[in-house]
Formats: C-alpha cells, sequence, structure tokens
C-alpha cells in the first residue's frame, strides 16, 4: 500500500514539474519574447519594468536609482538615449548615431565618472553614483538595462537602474516549491494569486457543479429510458440529439438567453451582486440543456452494450421495473466504465464554462484564464496550470477507486 502511494505522489510531482516546465520555457525563459515587457506595456519606464521583473522573479535584486544623470544641452529640442548592447554602455544621438561607448567594467561609481567625461559641441553629461549603489559591480547596469532604452530630453534628470539576475534554475524551482506551498505570487497589479483564485473559482464552483450533477442524472435517466426496449424513445431522443449538436453552442445560448430572460422575463439579467442565485437560474438551465445531449449519446452506448446480456434479460423476465432495473442492476455494472467518464470530465468544472460566464458577466476562472492570456500574467496561469494538474490527478484516483470498488475484477489480489 505504502510503496503504491508513494508511487502516485512521484508521478504527481513528476507531471506538476513537466507542466511548469513547459508553462516556464513558454512564459518566463524569453524564448517567446520578455514577459516583463508584455506586462508592463510598451509605455512603461524602466524602474516599472525592472519592478516587474522582480515581482516575476527574474531579479534577485533591484536598485531603482544606481546614477542619477542629466543630459545638459543648449538646444532644449535635442534628445540622446542610453542601451545596453553586448555588455556595453552605449549613448546614441536621436538619428541613431553611436556617440559614446563605454564596457561595463568595475563598479557603478567607475562607470558613472565615466559618463562624466562625455561631451560634444553644445552638450556635456552630469552623472553621480547613488550612496546605496556606488560600489556594486558595473555588469549589473547591463542587466537592468537588457532590452530597454533610456530616452534622456535635454536638461530634465535621468536614472540608470541595477539589478542582480536569478539563474534559470533558481527561477524555475522557486517558483515550483511555491506551487507545492500554495504560494501562487501577485499578479500584474499586485493583488495575491491564491485570493483571487479562490474567490473566482468558488464562483465557477457555484455555476458548474449543479450544472454538472444535473447533466449527469438526466443524461443517465434517458439513456436508460432508451434502452429499455423502447425504440421510440430512443428514436426521438437520437433526434433531439442531433438537431441541438448540430447548431452552434453560442447561437443557443444567445437564442435562450434572449428568449426567457428578455423576451418571457422568467430570469435577471444584472451584473454579478447579491443576491446570486437568480443569476445562476438561466446559465445552469442553458449548461444542463447543452450538456446533457452528447452526455446521452454516450451513456446510451454504454448501457446499450449491456441491456443484452442473458442476466439483464432474466432480471427483466422476472418484471422488474425499469427504472429499478436500470438504477438497482444495470448502472451497478457500469461503474468502472461511467467511473472513468466523469473522472475525464471533473477537472473541467473548475474553469465552468467560458462562455456562459462571459456572456452572463460571471466573475468566475474562465475569465481569469482569459484576462491572464490577454496580459501575459504569467503567475495566474501558472497557478491555474497547477490547479488544473492536480484537479486531473485527484478526478483519476477518484474515479480509479470508483471503478474498483463496482468491479471487483479491478482489485489487485492482497496475496
Amino acid at each position: 500500500m505504502i510503496p503504491r502511494l508513494l508511487r502516485k505522489l512521484l508521478f504527481t510531482l513528476a507531471l506538476v514539474a513537466g507542466a511548469d516546465l513547459v508553462l516556464f520555457v513558454a512564459l518566463d525563459s524569453g524564448a517567446f519574447g520578455d514577459a516583463a515587457l508584455l506586462q508592463a506595456g510598451p509605455k512603461a519606464s524602466t524602474t516599472d519594468i525592472g519592478y516587474t521583473r522582480v515581482r516575476l522573479g527574474q531579479f534577485e535584486r533591484f536598485e531603482p536609482t544606481a546614477i542619477k544623470l542629466r543630459f545638459m544641452s543648449a538646444d532644449p529640442r535635442q534628445r540622446m538615449r542610453l542601451q545596453e548592447q553586448d555588455g556595453k554602455l552605449q549613448l546614441l544621438a536621436a538619428d541613431g548615431q553611436l556617440l559614446h561607448e563605454l564596457t561595463l567594467h568595475g563598479t557603478v561609481n567607475d562607470v558613472a565618472g565615466t559618463m562624466v567625461t562625455w561631451s560634444g559641441e553644445g552638450w556635456q553629461f552630469q552623472a553621480f553614483s547613488a550612496q546605496d549603489a556606488s560600489s556594486f559591480p558595473a555588469h549589473g547596469l547591463a542587466t537592468a538595462l537588457h532590452g530597454l532604452v533610456v530616452r534622456l530630453p535635454a536638461n530634465e534628470p535621468a536614472t540608470l537602474s541595477w539589478a542582480q539576475a536569478k539563474p534559470l534554475s533558481a527561477r524555475f524551482l522557486h517558483g515550483f516549491f511555491g506551487l507545492l506551498r500554495f504560494d501562487f505570487g501577485y499578479d500584474r497589479n499586485g493583488r495575491a494569486v491564491s485570493a483571487q483564485l479562490s474567490d473566482r473559482g468558488a464562483r465557477s464552483l457555484l455555476l458548474s457543479v449543479p450544472a454538472f450533477l444535473l447533466t449527469t442524472f438526466l443524461a443517465i435517466t434517458m439513456a436508460c429510458a432508451a434502452a429499455s426496449r423502447r425504440p421510440r424513445w430512443d428514436f426521438r431522443l437520437q433526434l433531439v440529439a442531433t438537431l441541438v449538436m448540430s447548431t452552434s453552442s453560442l447561437a443557443w445560448i444567445f437564442f435562450l438567453r434572449q428568449w426567457f430572460a428578455i423576451d418571457l422575463g422568467w430570469f435577471p439579467l444584472r451584473p454579478w451582486s447579491e443576491p446570486l442565485l437568480p443569476l445562476l437560474f438561466l446559465p445552469v438551465l442553458i449548461w444542463v440543456f447543452l450538456a446533457v445531449w452528447p452526455d446521452f449519446l454516450l451513456y446510451r452506448s454504454l448501457v446499450s452494450q449491456r441491456a443484452g446480456e442473458g442476466w439483464l434479460q432474466a432480471a427483466r423476465a422476472r418484471g422488474i421495473a425499469p427504472v429499478r432495473l436500470c438504477w438497482r442492476h444495470l448502472l451497478p455494472n457500469l461503474g468502472a466504465p461511467i467511473a472513468s467518464l466523469l473522472a475525464v470530465t471533473l477537472p473541467f468544472l473548475v474553469l465552468g464554462s467560458l462562455l456562459l460566464e462571459r456572456i452572463f458577466d460571471i466573475p468566475g476562472l474562465g475569465g481569469s484564464l482569459m484576462e491572464a492570456i490577454a496580459q501575459h500574467d504569467t503567475n495566474i496561469l501558472r497557478a491555474l496550470t497547477f490547479l488544473f494538474a492536480i484537479g486531473y490527478l485527484a478526478a483519476q484516483w477518484i474515479g480509479e477507486v470508483i471503478a474498483t470498488l463496482s468491479d471487483p475484477r479491478l482489485r489487485r489480489p492482497t496475496s
């Protein structure tokens, strides 16, 4: 028992680590763009981008004001810019002409002393290092400035930041162990990801759990009715399922919303606020209407495979009522395949229905996922990936336990 549980735990860690590694390579490693630049936006200052990199774990240490400088010019319209290139600090004119280049060796104080000597016709530099950062190694200026440009309007103060980068391996391990502690950090707006996902997850579950339970109950009941030697019922249910599934889900959502909420006025349409239950009735009803038909066809195929077996025909010959025959005799023998199907479905309940949440203005996890993708919020994406992986494994284990209890043939011998 213990080795089997240990194997499951190791498998869980391997799966979560693999999913986190794929997401880390895609979002945090820079392989598909700088996550800090994507999150901060094109108009963010170098200081804002530096703090974003601190929040993302890219910087071990960050000093926003390592060097204070001013580009002094007799022409107030003149512009210059500083950038980092191959570990060197370059001063460029507005037209891109390279004016000065400085290899970043020594300390921050040495760099500031060199910048003071930069001058030209009608312009010069004022620069001095901050007292707390004067002895820092100069290459940290290149780390903070990498991929960025500091624009220097004439006669206006500016700053150069300093940073110490965190190694990729350390960044990944720090984030991974944080996930294991359910410490997801902060989103791009400085809010705790754990609290945000907890609130939104509860709203998604308020929608998805009742809809899932109703859908499963109705689909199994309809499958039993179709398999109870009633060809007309079977034909009609399959016809309705085909008609519903052949039409776009989005079209059905808008049609049912217009009919029930606007034309008939049976359900309220308003922003998400107390009382919540009236706002959930229509989304749950639409979810059940759309999901019950594919589930019905799936359960019907399982029920039809067992409906012709001898033991079930014998039970039917004894005069057992069709409802009791289905729920007391047939379904217990289908516990293993039904549990496997439900185990695949359960993890998706955490995200709820993205379409329904968006259309009915329900602030759930589906909306968080779309916002995180649009805003390149890596901490939320990593948290959702982790929760989905854990939910998937938990559902698989629950399905395995239910299947083992319902089918003794799946139990391993104790000896």
